[in-house]
């Protein structure tokens, strides 16, 4: 259908992949802090392993991969749009940097629409018998000829 649609979510995937897992594995814990929420962590890290699970699925050309990268993709967008409301509304979460925020929320934003893109255009690979193939590609008048 779209040639290289799944090179792409591929690549989005580990790129994306690899951001959250080291935000889980470094920025989280350190943001909440000793006595923090640490169901946070747990959260995060299985976020940042469905990016690689979501991977292996868009690989192998399972459709279960595929609903699993646009969910991926559905969630990020989601976070990158909390993260823009609270820049917004006036927290400052880049306190040394408070010129940073608007644009790694931009970056994120981006990167995760044309994650969902892409893997909104990976086809479904529909597993066929035969018989159905041969009605799919001739019609159903051809079915009835010899299997």
């Amino acid at each position: 259908m779209y040639r290289g649609s799944r090179l792409a979510t591929s690549f989005l995937l580990f790129v994306t992949g690899l951001a959250a897992l080291a935000i889980a594995l470094l920025v989280v814990p350190a943001a909440i802090g000793p006595g923090g929420a640490w169901i946070l962590v747990p959260i995060a890290l299985a976020y940042a392993i469905a990016h690689f699970v979501a991977l292996g699925g868009v690989a192998g050309g399972r459709d279960w991969g595929r609903n699993l990268a646009v969910f991926v993709a559905e969630i990020g967008g989601g976070i990158a749009i909390l993260a823009g409301i609270t820049l917004l509304v006036g927290a400052n979460p880049f306190s040394h940097d408070p010129a940073a925020g608007p644009g790694l929320v931009l970056w994120t934003a981006a990167v995760y629409a044309l994650l969902g893109i892409a893997a909104g255009r990976v086809p479904v690979v529909a597993r066929l018998s035969p018989l159905e193939r041969r009605r799919a590609v001739f019609g159903p008048s051809f079915a009835g000829i010899a299997a």
